[in-house]
C-alpha cells in the first residue's frame, strides 16, 4: 500500500473534524454491516494523498472511524486488477503507524461516485469481523414510479477466494412502496453465488428486502439474508447495496451496478 504520513493524516483529521459542519453529509448515503468496523461518509481532505471532499468517502477503525477518505483517493492507495477491484492489503505490515488496517476489496460502479467493497482484519476467509459497505453521492437522483429495468451487477463476497460476483438484477418501479427489485450474482469458477431475492423499492430511492440467500455449488449455505441498498443518479441510472446473514458473516455481499 503507497502510504501517507499517519501524523500528517491524525493532524488533518482534526482539522477535517473541526469543519465537519460545513460538509454536506445529505449529498453522501450507503450502509454497511457493521459500524464498529467501517462507516462510510462524505469524504474530508487528509494531507496531500487523501485530498478530495464532499465525496464518497470510507472511515476504518484504525484511523478514525468518521475519519472519511474518498474512495477515488483510496483507489490510488492500492492495486486495481482487471476485474475494476482494489485491493488494499495491510493487516500486520507496513510502518508502524499504518498496520492493522486490515485487508479491503472494493470496485465502483460504472463512472459514478458509487462504491461498494468489503473489509476484514486478515485474509481468512472466516475472519470473524468481515465487514461489506457501499456508498455512494446522491445529488440529482430520481428514481422513475412505472416501468422496469435492468442492472449490470458485480458483487463482492471473500473476494480473494470467490472472485468476482456477475448477475443481472430486474427493477420493477412502481409508485408508493409497490416496487421490486429482483437478481442474483455469482462467480462460475468458485460456484459461489448470492439471490437477493425480492426487495422493495421504497419511495426515498432505497430499497430493501429480507428473503437474500447464498449458495456454493449449488448447495445453500445462508438463507434470510437482509437486503439494503438504494438507486444512484438521474432516473436511477446505478445501485448499490449489501446482503448480510445473520450469525454468517462470512457470506455477506456487497454489490453494485449500472443500468442496462
Amino acid at each position: 500500500m503507497k502510504m501517507t504520513n499517519f501524523k500528517l493524516f491524525a493532524a488533518s483529521a482534526a482539522v477535517a473534524m473541526s469543519l465537519a459542519g460545513t460538509a454536506h453529509a445529505q449529498d453522501v448515503k450507503g450502509g454497511t454491516s457493521d459500524l464498529t468496523n467501517i462507516t462510510v461518509g462524505v469524504s474530508s481532505a487528509f494531507g496531500p494523498s487523501h485530498p478530495t471532499e464532499g465525496k464518497a468517502g470510507l472511515g476504518a477503525k484504525a484511523t478514525g472511524i468518521d475519519n472519511h477518505v474518498a474512495f477515488q483517493d483510496l483507489k490510488g492507495n492500492g492495486s486495481t486488477d482487471l476485474n475494476g477491484v482494489t485491493t488494499i492489503n495491510n493487516p500486520t505490515t507496513g510502518p508502524d503507524d499504518h498496520r492493522n488496517l486490515g485487508l479491503f476489496h472494493f470496485a465502483q460502479a460504472g463512472n459514478n461516485d458509487v462504491w461498494f467493497g468489503e473489509w476484514s482484519s486478515n485474509a481468512s476467509s472466516g475472519s470473524t469481523d468481515h465487514t461489506v459497505y457501499y456508498a455512494g453521492t446522491t445529488t440529482g437522483t430520481t428514481v422513475p414510479t412505472s416501468g422496469s429495468a435492468t442492472y449490470a451487477v458485480r458483487g463482492i463476497s471473500d473476494y480473494a477466494n470467490k472472485g468476482l460476483l456477475t448477475g443481472t438484477f430486474t427493477a420493477n418501479f412502481a409508485s408508493g412502496s409497490s416496487g421490486t427489485l429482483t437478481g442474483s450474482i455469482a462467480n462460475s469458477a468458485s460456484g459461489y453465488g448470492v439471490n437477493i431475492g425480492t426487495a422493495t423499492i421504497k419511495t426515498d430511492s432505497t430499497f430493501g428486502g429480507t428473503g437474500a440467500s447464498a449458495t456454493q455449488s449449488g448447495t445453500t449455505v445462508a438463507s434470510g439474508g437482509a437486503v439494503e441498498g438504494r438507486f444512484y443518479g438521474a432516473n436511477a441510472a446505478a445501485l448499490a447495496g449489501l446482503v448480510k446473514f445473520d450469525n454468517a458473516r462470512q457470506y455477506n455481499a456487497a454489490f453494485g451496478g449500472t443500468k442496462n
